[in-house]
């Protein structure tokens, strides 16, 4: 029977006409008078025409959903400088989903983050500026794909609250799910369809200046997510100061589809053991992170009464501790993304990123 037509396997010669032209009264009559037994086989047929043909609908609006095991972001975080501003961070971040696990009964991807940092020192004329780098991976993190809301959900962690992060039923002029903590109200400005893996799916303009030579850097796409973060929103902007972070997606990579914005390329950063070995003079640990808000600083012998300095994203100094001791506490006052340095004796000896959530 493999290759007979559907109405050849129902035991019709070809479809009725009266069956298709007129189901509703054909049902209601059948109903309303039921038949002799041997003609339930023929009322079997007369139910299965219509669900038949409402098959391949249901199957071509299946929303499309590329947050599956093996896939990922790679994003590029960059701060804006200005004169007399002393630091300058820039990072590449990598997100793959990588197992999955149940919370609360509710089925999650796990998500590892690896970041390569950069952190450059403005030291005073004529000395040049000073780069320092970092590597380090944290998580799982949670995230799920609600393919009947069309919705995704992250949970930074399993004791946390889950949130909306993407929603792609959205129209234009409503509201983004995730917002900037610099920019005003991010909303949709514009949709178009593009292809993504030869999927048809909706692109969402959250830009609201057309005219701007940023528009088409700041977009979501149905399925994968943002170009401004995964679980974040920092969109791209025209600098008009210094210390305000912007994110690119640099590629997302779905099983051997690669989607690269840039330049086609799309790097893959390997996770950094917490093992890793680093010398006794430099070797900082800050955890967790991220944090929900308090958070231990670990240093070496050596860095004993170094300072430890954090700042919030736009270089204001939030604290600064004397590490008298090997173990110190800190707490930070909000959600966001946070840097940190450790100083002693007049020089950076290592810095980073912390985040709070």
């Amino acid at each position: 029977m493999a290759g007979l037509p559907i109405w050849a396997f129902l035991g019709f010669e070809r479809w009725p006409s009266w069956a298709v032209e007129h189901q509703e009264l054909t049902l209601t009559i059948l109903l309303a008078n039921p038949p002799h037994p041997k003609s339930y086989f023929i009322m079997l047929k007369l139910l299965l025409i219509p669900i038949l043909f409402s098959l391949p609908s249901f199957a071509s609006g299946q929303a499309p959903n590329f947050f599956v095991e093996g896939s990922r972001w790679v994003y590029q975080t960059s701060e804006s400088w200005e004169p007399g501003q002393p630091f300058g961070h820039d990072w590449v971040e990598q997100n793959i989903i990588h197992g999955d696990t149940l919370i609360g009964g509710v089925l999650y991807h796990k998500v590892y983050s690896t970041i390569h940092a950069t952190t450059t020192v403005y030291q005073p004329y004529p000395e040049p500026p000073l780069n320092l780098y970092d590597e380090y991976s944290f998580g799982p993190t949670f995230i799920r794909h609600d393919p009947v809301q069309n919705k995704v959900y992250y949970l930074p962690s399993i004791d946390s609250t889950e949130r909306l992060i993407y929603d792609f039923n959205l129209k234009v002029g409503d509201t983004l799910p995730m917002q900037s903590i610099i920019f005003p109200i991010g909303v949709v400005d514009s949709i178009e369809n593009v292809a993504l893996f030869g999927a048809s799916v909706k692109k969402f303009y959250t830009s609201q200046d057309q005219d701007g030579s940023v528009y088409q850097e700041n977009y979501i796409l149905e399925g994968m997510g943002g170009s401004n973060g995964l679980t974040f929103y920092q969109p791209v902007f025209l600098s008009v100061s210094g210390s305000v972070y912007s994110t690119n997606l640099v590629c997302f990579q779905s099983g051997d589809s690669i989607y690269s914005p840039l330049n086609g390329d799309c790097p893959f950063l390997e996770y950094v053991s917490t093992t890793h070995a680093v010398s006794e003079e430099v070797s900082v640990v800050v955890a967790p992170n991220p944090t929900q808000g308090v958070f231990t600083v670990l240093v070496g012998e050596t860095l004993r009464n170094a300072t430890f300095i954090a700042t919030d994203c736009f270089g204001r100094k939030l604290q600064s501790i004397l590490l008298t001791e090997q173990n110190t506490s800190g707490q930070l006052p909000s959600e966001g993304v946070y840097f940190w340095r450790i100083e002693k004796e007049g020089r950076v000896i290592r810095a980073g990123k912390l985040i709070c959530e």
